[in-house]
């Protein structure tokens, strides 16, 4: 008994060492106008307002390759606890490795997809600074103007 106590005494005490921290970060987004018509002052001064990335989930990958995801709440703020190291977040997409826009297959280059997946949307690196890069989600794309199309089909 002593030695399971002294154990699990011993496990409590390294775990404290293990050091992690809150990662919170607002994200936004600024949503593109994919409308074939000049769109009017209203709608321009819509696009020119960010909007929160809310609800929405994000798969992440630790540069130990441990994989996770979290979700952004209604008002897009990113909060979860990570421990030390780099992170790189995908879109659901992304990871699984999914065609976006509901597009065709036969409609898109699958070498370039291939290169697509493999770009991470965010990156964080948590030590005693938390740092954010590679945050790709801030001007999201109009579906014709995927990289990886081969016909695009532009809005009238």
């Amino acid at each position: 008994m002593k030695n399971i106590f002294l154990i699990l005494s011993i496990a409590s005490f390294l775990s404290g060492f293990s050091q992690k921290k809150i990662v919170k970060f607002k994200m936004t987004q600024y949503i593109p106008y994919c409308g074939g018509a000049k769109p009017s002052p209203e709608i321009t001064a819509k696009l020119n307002a960010p909007v929160p990335y809310a609800n929405k989930t994000l798969i992440y990958v630790s540069d130990k390759n441990k994989i996770d995801s979290v979700k952004t709440n209604a008002k897009g703020v990113l909060n979860v606890k990570l421990s030390y190291g780099t992170y790189k977040f995908f879109e659901p997409w992304k990871y699984y490795r999914q065609i976006p826009f509901g597009e065709n297959e036969s409609n898109i280059n699958m070498e370039c997809l291939a290169l697509e997946w493999a770009i991470a949307d965010m990156k964080i690196t948590v030590g005693k600074k938390i740092v954010y890069d590679e945050y790709k989600l801030l001007y999201p794309i109009c579906s014709y103007r995927f990289p990886c199309l081969i016909n695009k089909h532009f809005p009238q």
